[in-house]
Order: C-alpha cells, then sequence, then structure tokens
C-alpha cells in the first residue's frame, strides 16, 4: 500500500475495519442508545433501563401469563434463568436475567435451538408491557 498516501491508507484501513465489525458497532451502538434489542446467533439481546428485580419480576409474571411451562427456574446474586416450554410445542425457551449497574440490566431471550426472532420479540414486546 506504499502506492497511497499516509491518509488515504488510514481511510481505507478505517474503512476496511467499519466494513467487517459493522455487525459490532451496530451492537454498540443500540446498546447506549437504550433498550433496543440486537438479534444476533438466535439470541435476543437488550439492556433494560429498569433494576434487576423490576426485569426479573416482569419476566416471570409474562411466562406465567403465557402458560409456559417452567423447566427450570435459577435466581441468585446478579442472575436469574427461566427455562419453560413454548405453549404446544417442543420449543425451549431461555430467559436470562443479568445485573449490570443499579437502573441498568441486561435480558437474553433465546426460543429453541437456533433462535426465532419473531417469538423472541413477540416475548420481549409483553416483558416491555410490564415494565414500562
Amino acid at each position: 500500500m506504499k502506492f497511497l498516501p499516509k491518509e488515504y491508507r488510514t481511510v481505507l484501513l478505517s474503512l476496511f475495519v467499519l466494513l467487517f465489525s459493522s455487525g459490532c458497532a451496530l451492537v454498540a451502538g443500540g446498546l447506549i442508545g437504550g433498550s433496543t434489542a440486537a438479534y444476533l446467533k438466535g439470541v435476543l439481546n437488550t439492556k433494560e433501563s429498569a433494576s434487576f428485580d423490576k426485569v426479573w419480576f416482569a419476566v416471570v409474571e409474562v411466562v406465567e401469563q403465557q402458560d409456559l411451562e417452567i423447566i427450570r427456574k435459577e435466581s441468585n446474586e446478579g442472575r436469574a434463568l427461566i427455562e419453560a416450554k413454548l405453549r404446544d410445542q417442543d420449543k425451549l425457551v431461555y430467559l436470562i436475567v443479568k445485573y449490570d449497574k443499579p437502573e441498568v440490566t441486561d435480558l437474553s431471550i433465546r426460543v429453541g435451538i437456533w433462535g426465532d426472532e419473531e417469538e423472541s420479540r413477540r416475548i420481549l414486546k409483553l416483558i416491555h408491557e410490564k415494565l414500562y
């Protein structure tokens, strides 16, 4: 790349990095912007502007109202998990709540082995209705 002036090399390198890390930039941009959800590799991840307890209680309430069959429910300091079976299907739903900061909580939703974005977003919408 010696045939390009130094300024162009920097710009070209920056564009190259941006092009191949655009997914990460999108996730970082979405997470900074509030409770925007990012769906990657079958998992819907979001940062909620609410306390850990508030998010956890909303998740439990949605699971109970949707008549999901709870297979496993764990809650310990700063992390909670619900594994449930989706109504009349063999798909499992995984809901993970993690403490981040006093009023910021990470929420991950995975439906099925490979993920189901539509169903994950439907569940997130129900959780948001309880939270906000």
